[in-house]
C-alpha cells in the first residue's frame, strides 16, 4: 500500500515530534514559546515536505527547519533579555544536535543488545515496559513476586548496560 505524502509526513513527524520539541527547548527558556515554535516548524515542514528526500534522515531535516524557525522567532521577539543571542543559540543548537545523534546511536545499540537477549528476558522486558502493564501485574500473571521480577529486571538491565558499553567501547566508564 502506497502512503500519501500527508500520511508519510504525519508518520515521520509523530515519530520524531518529542525529539524536535526537546531540541527547540534547548534554545528557548519558555515551554509556551517552544510549543509555538514547534507549531510553526511543523507547518514549515509540511509546506516543504516535497523537498524532503525519501530514505534520508527526517529528524536531521526537521532539526534544521526547527533551528531556523527558532532563530526567526527570537528575532521577532526583539531584544528580550531572557533570550540568548543568535551566536549562543547556534552553539546550543549544534551541541543539542550532537547530543541527539549520540542518543540515537545509543538507542540503536540498545535495540541490537535487546535483540541478543534470551526470549524469556525479552518477554519480561516487553511485558514490564508495555504501556498498559506494571511489574506487579506481570508478576501476578507469571505467578512470581513483584520483588522477584524486579530483581530479574535488574539483571537484564545490567546485562544490557554491559552490552551497550562494550559495543560503544565504554567499558571503563560509569556513565
Amino acid at each position: 500500500m502506497d502512503l500519501t505524502d500527508h500520511e508519510r509526513f504525519v508518520a515521520l513527524f509523530v515519530r520524531h515530534q518529542a525529539a524536535i520539541h526537546s531540541f527547540i527547548l534547548t534554545m528557548l527558556p519558555s515551554v509556551v514559546d517552544s510549543e509555538e515554535v514547534l507549531q510553526e516548524s511543523s507547518m514549515t515542514m509540511w509546506k516543504k515536505f516535497d523537498q524532503f528526500e525519501p530514505n534520508t534522515n527526517f529528524r536531521n531535516w526537521a532539526f534544521q527547519i526547527a533551528r531556523y524557525t527558532t532563530f526567526n522567532y527570537v528575532r521577532r521577539l526583539g531584544r528580550d533579555r531572557h533570550l540568548f543571542n543568535e551566536s549562543m543559540m547556534k552553539q546550543i543548537a549544534d551541541y543539542a544536535e550532537e547530543q541527539n545523534e549520540e542518543l540515537e546511536n545509543r538507542r540503536r545499540v540498545l535495540r541490537q543488545c535487546i535483540a541478543k537477549l534470551e526470549p524469556r528476558d525479552t518477554e519480561v522486558l516487553s511485558n514490564c515496559y508495555s504501556e498498559d502493564s506494571t511489574i506487579a501485574a506481570y508478576a501476578e500473571r507469571v505467578n512470581k513476586t513483584a520483588n522477584a521480577v524486579t530483581k530479574q529486571l535488574g539483571r537484564i538491565r545490567r546485562s544490557l548496560l554491559k552490552c551497550v558499553r562494550r559495543t560503544l567501547g565504554l567499558e571503563g566508564f560509569a556513565q
